[in-house]
């Protein structure tokens, strides 16, 4: 029974893995992702080292993969914490929900500074009405003029919620 559990548990983190690099699709939201592989990694790799399983080749076979599935995982999140890059990640901007059309949409913009040839990223993800936790990327511009993580332009306030709507209105839904 537990080595069945833990062919499961390994089995869901591929696949999830698989998704997130193959496809457009993630969970709701930026960090969602890389908490939901690190768990999915943690509790795989727990599983495979259960002491209750029996020690056969093949489960030796499988904790060994499972082993070196853990490594890759983490050595990669460890390698992207020490990217000078992934620390911009830290102020990104978010804005949840925007409705449009009876749509739902959300968008991320990552400030990228001076070195990238505008004020950041912007990007666009719409969610489906009846599966609120997966969204799927529709739209991406690097460079973006405006800058959302501010809330004034010249001293006067900006409405960054209308811009991100104006965004989603002329270049996702036309």
């Amino acid at each position: 029974m537990g080595i069945k559990i833990s062919i499961a548990a390994t089995q869901v983190l591929v696949s999830y893995l698989a998704v997130l690099y193959f496809t457009d699709f993630s969970l709701v939201g930026f960090w969602t992702d890389i908490i939901c592989v690190l768990l999915l990694t943690v509790s795989s790799f727990l599983l495979a080292f259960n002491g209750r399983i029996e020690k056969s080749f093949g489960v030796l076979l499988w904790r060994l993969l499972n082993m070196a599935l853990a490594v890759g995982v983490m050595g990669y999140l460890g390698m992207k914490l020490f990217d000078p890059i992934t620390w911009d990640t830290f102020k990104l901007r978010s804005f949840y929900y925007q409705e449009v059309d009876g749509r739902l949409f959300n968008a991320y913009f990552k400030p990228v500074g001076a070195y990238a040839g505008g004020e950041g990223n912007l990007w666009i993800t719409e969610t489906p009405t009846m599966f609120p936790i997966m969204e799927r990327q529709v739209y991406y511009k690097a460079g973006v003029l405006h800058d959302f993580a501010s809330d004034t332009f010249d001293g006067q306030p900006i409405d960054n919620y209308a811009a991100i709507r104006g965004v989603i209105e002329n270049e996702v839904i036309r």
